[in-house]
């Protein structure tokens, strides 16, 4: 037998959504762009130790010592890491509050809320120029903003993903 009528669907209080906010989808793709260009920094360092540790040498005071290679690479190889694993946070980070995860909505504000901090205090300790200090705190000022607007606090909040 067939119906008339299609059969209702079940209430939402609010409405399904396909894809994030507009605000979030700045923020996602700026987080993916950095997460990226962090990444290749360190595939750049991988590939200039490559080229430069069997000639590693250190000068200490009055004359030049060399030093156990494995030693500095080794530090320097953990310094890549961290750096790499920095570039792949951001790009989870990113990916996760494009998704509507609100921890990660909560992290990038922290984030960015300390960066602004950061900035505006070495502004005041070094006495910058009042240009440079709004170019340095210009950008995650701007990802608070779009991090906190409706559309983004309702696409994290209510399981819209």
């Amino acid at each position: 037998m067939a119906y008339a009528y299609q059969p209702q669907q079940a209430w939402q209080p609010y409405p399904a959504r396909s894809t994030a906010p507009v605000s979030l989808h700045v923020v996602a793709i700026f987080q993916y762009l950095m997460g990226l260009l962090t990444l290749g920094a360190a595939a750049l360092m991988a590939l200039a130790l490559a080229r430069v540790a069997p000639e590693w040498h250190m000068s200490l005071g009055a004359g030049t010592y060399t030093t156990r290679p494995g030693v500095i690479t080794t530090a320097t190889y953990v310094v890549i890491g961290i750096v790499a694993s920095i570039g792949l946070i951001a790009i989870v980070l990113g990916r996760k509050v494009q998704r509507g995860r609100n921890w990660a909505r909560i992290v990038l504000t922290g984030l960015n809320a300390f960066s602004v901090a950061g900035g505006v205090w070495q502004g005041y300790t070094t006495g910058a120029a009042y240009a440079a200090t709004l170019t340095s705190i210009a950008l995650p000022l701007l990802f608070v903003v779009l991090l906190n607007t409706r559309a983004a606090r309702g696409w994290c909040r209510y399981g819209t993903y």
